[in-house]
């Protein structure tokens, strides 16, 4: 009878290393290919350009930012787009306190 290994959770990202996540590495090699779809569509004087930039967008988008390291650049910028601005709510600070 075969036994089957169920994980306790599936929440956590796959690390492939010290500082690369697998949802890292698929999104630069999306980028590659993205990339290699749009060469043709790019005047010959501006690839290198356009190979940087393509690099450098990708390097900022997979960061971690300093304020929420759980998530991404992008996921930071869409929160931020998508937040109602109208919106505000008081923070309680002594919430947490038994005084």
């Amino acid at each position: 009878m075969r036994t089957y290994r169920i994980p306790n959770e599936i929440s956590t990202e796959l690390k492939i290393n010290k500082m690369l996540y697998l949802f890292d590495l698929l999104f630069i090699i999306g980028l590659i290919i993205f990339r290699m779809i749009a060469l043709p569509f790019i005047h010959s004087s501006l690839v290198w350009y356009f190979t940087l930039f393509i690099a450098l967008f990708g390097l900022f988008m997979i960061a971690r930012p300093t304020t929420n390291p759980q998530k991404r650049m992008f996921h930071a910028i869409l929160f931020a787009f998508v937040r109602k601005k109208d919106n505000y709510s008081a923070i309680d600070y002594r919430e947490g306190d038994e005084n």
